[in-house]
């Protein structure tokens, strides 16, 4: 009988093969994740211990939001400075990310980024986040790339950031079918591949989503998924997108690309993956990324799918995640665990509790255990 621990999809394959058919690295190494408006904090790598986690609580009652720091670590006793932010809609929010372990029980480079950017343009109700999952040997720098390009993107975008109301802003964001947000997908795609990274068989993942007012946008590549929750309903922000979707895999056939499951001995296992046609890769798990630029040329593509949504009186709270989350937790048991701490006003708790469950899953079914990143939004 094959043990659990070979792995839920793929035995004996890290989570970066499951999404993007290299390995991580487990370079002992420091690295940081760098937010425009959110710390920029270090996770190292070394002998087994416990996850790094990243935790930051946003109150926005409390204007106690942090500035960027430097990106060299900063003493833990030196007190954060603070910014005055307001917010009519969201009324708390915590994001928490953890570097996961490798097959030999070391922590791993986190590959996962997130965004957090408050009060756009000067806006107090226009707040954009988003959670990214780098994949393959490169994962984090591309992910750490787009995080820092998009933070930029929109900051300086000529069309959005003279404009003086959150009403002007999302017209302007859906305009021509969410012209601008496809083009800052694109582009960030297109600078990966003038850059020095090599992005070959590495990528990311994203979901993000645009709050202006009452108004959700929230547009996705990969497999990355956020959820809202309105009573006692939970409605999707966004679809994963996977190469064995008839309309996906009939643009990676018309590329050049074919899609089956991985197959070894004549014994077929894990998810349907992206493969150049007669070859045996690159392997991507997903129909749609940014950077994989092998698999760009056989129809993974880096344009988002778009899911629109009004925030009303029953809307509780969203939740942004990467596929550490969801690989074993579905939407409802999501909204399950999170339900709680909705009630007591503590998202830090949720992020905590969802990061702790994704983690016992992922001890429990694999021999590895992924990347987690969370963002809770209470409304």
């Amino acid at each position: 009988m094959e043990s659990k621990k070979q792995g839920k999809n793929q035995r004996f394959l890290s989570p970066s093969f499951k999404k993007g058919a290299i390995k991580e690295t487990k370079k002992s190494e420091d690295f940081h994740i760098n937010l425009m408006g959110v710390n920029s904090d270090s996770d190292e790598q070394s002998s087994p211990k416990p996850h790094n986690q990243k935790s930051k609580r946003l109150s926005l009652n409390d204007n106690n939001y942090p500035q960027k720091k430097s990106s060299n670590q900063e003493s833990p006793n030196k007190k954060e400075k603070k910014i005055e932010i307001g917010n009519m809609t969201i009324k708390n929010l915590a994001y928490q990310s953890q570097a996961g372990k490798g097959e030999d029980g070391f922590t791993k480079i986190n590959q996962d980024s997130y965004l957090v950017i408050p009060n756009e343009y000067k806006l107090n109700d226009f707040n954009i986040f988003s959670v990214m999952d780098g994949h393959g040997l490169n994962g984090h720098l591309v992910s750490q790339f787009c995080t820092k390009y998009f933070s930029s993107y929109f900051a300086k975008h000529k069309k959005l950031n003279q404009l003086t109301d959150e009403e002007s802003v999302y017209n302007t964001l859906k305009k021509n079918n969410y012209e601008i947000i496809k083009k800052a997908f694109h582009k960030a795609e297109k600078e990966i591949s003038k850059s020095d990274i090599d992005a070959n068989f590495s990528g990311t993942t994203c979901v993000m989503t645009f709050q202006l007012g009452k108004k959700l946008i929230t547009a996705n590549v990969g497999d990355s998924r956020g959820i809202i929750i309105k009573g006692d309903k939970v409605i999707p922000l966004s679809i994963d997108q996977k190469p064995n979707d008839e309309n996906e895999m009939k643009r990676i056939i018309k590329n050049g690309g074919e899609v089956s499951q991985y197959e070894e001995d004549g014994i077929k296992s894990g998810p349907f993956r992206v493969w150049k046609k007669g070859e045996m890769y690159p392997g991507i798990a997903m129909s749609r990324s940014i950077g994989d630029l092998l698999a760009s040329t056989l129809g993974v593509i880096p344009e988002p799918e778009f899911i629109e949504m009004e925030i009303d009186k029953d809307t509780k709270f969203a939740v942004l995640a990467s596929d550490g989350v969801w690989e074993f937790l579905d939407n409802k048991k999501v909204k399950d665990l999170v339900m709680p701490f909705y009630k007591k006003n503590d998202p830090e708790g949720a992020c905590k509790m969802l990061i702790n469950e994704s983690t016992k899953w992922w001890n429990e079914e694999d021999i590895v255990v992924d990347d987690i990143t969370v963002i809770c939004l209470f409304f």
